[in-house]
C-alpha cells in the first residue's frame, strides 16, 4: 500500500473536528478541590451536576473497594467521594471531558479498540504527573496530565483519516516502540507521534503539549521541555509492564526496563561533576533518591491496577 503524500496527510488531518474540551475542566469543582476549606458535601454536590463524572465516580469506587458484591455497592456520590479521596477525583475530573470529546470524534471508527486505548492513555497520564512530581517539575495548567493523556492521539487520528493504512500498520508485528514508528513512517509517511502533534498544533494547543507528544518516543529531541517528553516515555513503558499495551502490539517490556530508557536518565540521571569528591557525594545522593522514587512508583502502580479497571 502506497504511503499518502504530505499534502494529503495534512489535508485529511485538517478535516478532523476540533476537540473543544481539551482544556475544559469544571472550574467550580477544580476550585473546590484546591481549597483548604472544601467539604466533601460541597464537592459531591458539584459532581452530581455532571452525569458522566457521577457515573465514573460511582463505578470507580465500587470497582476498587467492593468488586462485584452488589449488596455492598455504593450509590451515593458523597460517600463515594470520601472513599476515593481528592487525588482520584482530580484524575477523573481531568480525564472525563477529554474522553467524551474523543469518543465523539472517533464515532466513525466503530472498530477502534477504545478500552485498550483509554486504559493505556489514562494510566500514562497519571504516571506522567507522578514522575514529574518526583523530579520536582510542576505544571500549573495541566500540561503534564494532558500530554500523557494525548500522547497516542495520533493513532486515533490515523484510524479516522486513513483507515486502510491504519489496519495495515497495526496488523504488522512490531518488536519495540521504535520499530512501530518505523513501520508507520514507511506505510503512512508520518508516525503517530508526528500526526498527533500536528493535529494538536493545528488546534492551537500549547507548544509544551505539542512538543511533548511529538517527541515522547525520543525525549532528548524535545526543544521545549525534555523532562515532560521523558516522563511520557517512561510512563508508557511502565504501563505496558502492567500489561496495558494499548494499541501497540509490541512485546510487554521487561521488568525494570524503564531504568534503561533515555527518558529515565533525563529525569533522574546523575549529573557529571569534575571533582571526584563531588561525584561520590552525588552517587550517595542517587542511592538515597532511587529507593524513594521506586517506592512511590510502586505504590502508584498498585493503585493504577485498580483505578484503570474502574475508570473505563
Amino acid at each position: 500500500m502506497k504511503a499518502p503524500s504530505d499534502f494529503l496527510l495534512i489535508e485529511r488531518i485538517n478535516q478532523c473536528p476540533k476537540l473543544a474540551s481539551l482544556r475544559s475542566i469544571n472550574k467550580t469543582l477544580e476550585a473546590l478541590l484546591d481549597s483548604e476549606d472544601s467539604f466533601m458535601a460541597q464537592i459531591a454536590e458539584v459532581i452530581r451536576l455532571d452525569p458522566s463524572l457521577t457515573t465514573r465516580v460511582l463505578d470507580l469506587v465500587n470497582s476498587i473497594f467492593f468488586g462485584t458484591k452488589d449488596e455492598q455497592r455504593i450509590s451515593g456520590v458523597e460517600e463515594a467521594s470520601i472513599f476515593l479521596g481528592l487525588n482520584r477525583i482530580r484524575e477523573l475530573l481531568a480525564a472525563t471531558p477529554v474522553i467524551e470529546e474523543i469518543f465523539r470524534l472517533g464515532k466513525s471508527s466503530e472498530s477502534f479498540p477504545w478500552v485498550d486505548f483509554w486504559k493505556h492513555s489514562i494510566g500514562t497520564a497519571i504516571l506522567t504527573r507522578e514522575l514529574l512530581s518526583l523530579a520536582d517539575e510542576k505544571f500549573e495548567q495541566e500540561e503534564d496530565y494532558v500530554s500523557g493523556l494525548l500522547h497516542n492521539l495520533g493513532i486515533l487520528i490515523l484510524a479516522i483519516t486513513f483507515p486502510d493504512h491504519f489496519r495495515e500498520v497495526y496488523k504488522t508485528p512490531a518488536d519495540t516502540p521504535r520499530n512501530l514508528l518505523e513501520i508507520e513512517g514507511s506505510m503512512v509517511g508520518w508516525d503517530h507521534a508526528k500526526i498527533g502533534a500536528y493535529y494538536l498544533w493545528n488546534h492551537h494547543i500549547s507548544e509544551e503539549v505539542v512538543d511533548a507528544v511529538h517527541w515522547h518516543n525520543d525525549p532528548a529531541q524535545a526543544a521545549v521541555n525534555p523532562k515532560l517528553a521523558s516522563a511520557i516515555q517512561v510512563s508508557d513503558n511502565l504501563i505496558k509492564q502492567l500489561g496495558v499495551l494499548g494499541m501497540e502490539k509490541t512485546a510487554r517490556p521487561a521488568k525494570d526496563s524503564h531504568l534503561q530508557l533515555e527518558g529515565w536518565k533525563i529525569l533522574f540521571g546523575e549529573k557529571k561533576d569534575s571533582s571526584l569528591e563531588e561525584e561520590t557525594q552525588k552517587e550517595d545522593q542517587q542511592e538515597t533518591l532511587k529507593p524513594t522514587v521506586e517506592q512511590k512508583l510502586s505504590e502508584t502502580l498498585d493503585r493504577l491496577r485498580q483505578t484503570l479497571n474502574g475508570i473505563i
